[in-house]
């Protein structure tokens, strides 16, 4: 018998199966798919055999507890950070935002007031906004991973568009940076995103550090990134199951006594760790537990989807390596040719583009081809070199339930790691971790879950990373708190 089963390999899952194993525990990992990662993975599109990711993943220099994670993997160097932001304007023109040498949060400032995306006042209403976040982030003093009792005493929550419009920011400042920002990192429209979330994600990444803002891409296929995985948790004793789901847990009092497989076998182990969807574990509770409150809540929760177009030119299009994109369907370009110089490093070779939509509810229903359509006069529109270009094949991802959708309010219903269930810990982007659907906060929620878990078996061992240090003025601001 295992000592700890985990069920999921999504990021959650491995981040805490790796854990436990690096604490010495014996590990058995279910992933009902044949392949590692989740919504973070890569796949071999069946029609046209090329391996794609499901979206462009994207991290940020604050993302220190996924860094974490691929350092303990070996995979660290895989990830190639970018020290600018371009953004493409409705007229075609290409800003950057860059650093510095003034200290945080002034060292993004010189680079804001360069922008060609917008005029003066806009840029000033940035400023008046940004000095908003940090008065607000710096009264409230809340730590990371706050229990949900403290957050429904909290006042009461708004949207970030309406946060916004209190604070003065101008529709363009809105539509040129605000929107192409927290739309991409919160997986929302600004109508429905927590402005706690929005105002928390802006000062982490652009405020607290100067590295927190910076963009790392893999730079390889995603599925690549967890593959190790597997042989990492085998040389600690432990092994990891593909293509076998779980079908049903087995629940004697308050314990999880085993679990039922899809084959219709059964496993046992001292503790369980669930990394699957929210709406996904509530579906294997009997009811009895499923109406616990715990896990009740759960069910106040809802999704937000992403979609991602890839597509193969005959030409070279582009020299950005990425940009996000204003006024237009889609958000982001990732140029997924550095990939593969090989193939992509001549003159006349060819050019593979990743487009990503975020909050893609439109798209949703809409066939494949139509999103092409689209898609492709959004590009084309952007980059003239695309007009002449051949379009070789494109392929479009849907991923409807990508994140929960980070509604006003939803973080009371955000659960910790410790179930009632006493040897049942709980993991996954949605559970409290102090950050809205992202890999940080999937990463983070198997971190906490190992550390509750070890802490329920007598171990007290610290496994999550502390945020990136407050720099420069923001050292004052924070004082000795994490934001």
């Amino acid at each position: 018998m295992s000592q700890v089963i985990v069920i999921g390999g999504g990021l959650a899952g491995l981040a805490g199966a790796v854990a436990l194993a690096d604490a010495g525990l014996r590990v058995e990992l279910y992933e009902r798919r044949p392949i590692l990662g989740g919504r973070a993975s890569s796949f071999i599109h069946p029609s046209s055999g090329e391996r794609v990711d499901n979206c462009q993943h994207v991290l940020l220099g604050c993302c220190v507890n996924l860094l974490d994670f691929y350092a303990r993997l070996g995979v660290r160097d895989h990830i190639a950070f970018h020290g600018t932001i371009p953004f493409i304007d409705e007229s075609n023109r290409v800003s950057f935002i860059g650093p510095s040498r003034l200290p945080p949060p002034l060292h993004l400032f010189p680079s804001f007031l360069r922008l060609r995306t917008m005029g003066f006042r806009d840029k000033l209403s940035i400023v008046r906004t940004v000095a908003g976040m940090v008065r607000q982030v710096a009264r409230q003093r809340k730590s990371d991973g706050q229990d949900v009792q403290h957050v429904t005493e909290a006042p009461s929550p708004v949207s970030m568009a309406t946060w916004l419009a209190a604070h003065g920011a101008t529709a363009r400042a809105v539509e040129a940076f605000w929107k192409p920002f927290l739309i991409s990192a919160l997986n929302d429209e600004l109508d429905d995103i927590d402005a706690e979330y929005g105002i928390r994600t802006a000062v982490r990444a652009f405020l607290i550090n100067r590295r927190g803002y910076e963009v790392g891409l893999p730079a390889v296929p995603l599925g690549d990134l967890y593959a190790p995985c597997i042989e990492y948790i085998e040389q600690r004793g432990g092994r990891v199951v593909l293509g076998q789901g779980v079908a049903g847990l087995s629940i004697h009092g308050d314990r999880v006594a085993s679990i039922t497989l899809q084959d219709g076998s059964s496993a046992e182990a001292g503790a369980y760790l669930s990394a699957l969807p929210f709406d996904v574990l509530c579906k294997l509770l009997p009811a009895s537990h499923a109406s616990n409150p715990y896990f009740a809540m759960l069910g106040g929760l809802s999704v937000s989807p992403i979609t991602a177009v890839h597509a193969w030119f005959d030409r070279p299009v582009t020299e950005l390596d990425y940009a996000a994109v204003i006024g237009r369907r889609i958000q982001w370009i990732f140029n997924q040719s550095i990939r593969h110089p090989d193939t992509f490093s001549s003159d006349d070779a060819g050019t593979y583009l990743g487009l990503v939509v975020s909050a893609s509810d439109e798209w949703m229903k809409m066939p494949q081809q139509d999103i092409i359509d689209q898609a492709m006069e959004d590009l084309g529109s952007l980059l003239p070199a695309v007009r002449q270009a051949k379009l070789l094949k494109a392929i479009v991802v849907k991923e409807g339930r990508a994140t929960f959708a980070p509604m006003p309010g939803c973080d009371a219903l955000r659960p910790g790691p410790s179930s009632p269930l006493s040897n049942f810990l709980i993991a996954g982007d949605w559970v409290q971790t102090g950050w809205p659907a992202t890999m940080e906060s999937a990463v983070r929620s198997g971190y906490l879950a190992a550390e509750a878990l070890l802490r329920s078996q007598g171990v007290r061992k610290r496994i999550l990373k502390p945020e990136l240090p407050a720099e420069g003025l923001m050292r004052w601001l924070a004082g000795k708190r994490e934001f």
